[in-house]
């Protein structure tokens, strides 16, 4: 499981690279589009339903990482990590209370994950730190089995912090490269458009040996 979301860090990371040289060599012409999604930094209300939309999504163990491309391509990197970071922290608080609050129905459904064994049986701030950071591991696996298992809340919202500022700060910056940085007497290929999908092939890479090595 963990290792198939790290493959799509990396399929992310070629689409985005793609975009950048067919851009840059007038195949697709992706301005128009930005324009409009730029648009949304002029509505104040914008990153407060980013965030809910986040916490809504996380409590209730849904998938929000959608969001994450999304804000990278309407915001610049610092300001998208930190609405990943806000969304995601209060989300991760609400699924660990709702895990709490039904760990008697959701045990059973969870014990079963590699999560749930490696906080039952470790539960210290760097083990939760690495699941946070972990490429491909979905955060409703860490949230869920941090609720049943009710994991200290202090090390939990640190790491949860930390994870996402990480994870954030990676996937906005390639995004946002890839579709702002575009200038037509650019290089096609630049060091200022191409670190960011660099350091993303580099983590998803990484998790994957990660995984195999370490989570069998």
């Amino acid at each position: 499981m963990f290792i198939k979301g790290s493959l799509k860090i990396l399929v992310l990371a070629g689409i985005l690279f793609t975009a950048v040289l067919l851009q840059q060599t007038g195949v697709i012409d992706l301005s128009q589009e930005l324009s409009r999604a730029e648009s949304l930094t002029e509505l104040w209300w914008a990153p407060l339903l980013f965030i809910f939309l986040k916490f809504a999504l996380y409590s209730v163990a849904m998938p929000a990482g959608p969001f994450i491309w999304l804000l990278g391509v309407i915001y610049e990197p610092w300001a998208a990590t930190l609405l990943t970071i806000a969304g995601g922290v209060l989300g991760s608080l609400g699924a660990y209370w709702v895990a709490g609050y039904f760990s008697s129905y959701l045990r059973d459904r969870f014990s079963g994950t590699q999560a749930y064994a490696l906080l039952h049986s470790n539960s210290g701030f760097f083990q939760l730190l690495a699941l946070r950071s972990m490429p491909g591991l979905p955060h409703a696996l860490v949230n869920y089995s941090s609720g049943i298992l009710q994991i200290r809340l202090l090390p939990y919202i640190i790491t949860a912090t930390m994870g996402f500022a990480c994870k954030g700060f990676i996937y906005t910056s390639a995004v946002y490269n890839a579709t702002h940085q575009l200038h037509e007497e650019a290089s096609i290929i630049s060091f200022q458009t191409v670190w960011p999908l660099l350091l993303l092939v580099v983590f998803s890479l990484t998790g994957i040996l990660i995984q195999k090595k370490f989570l069998k």
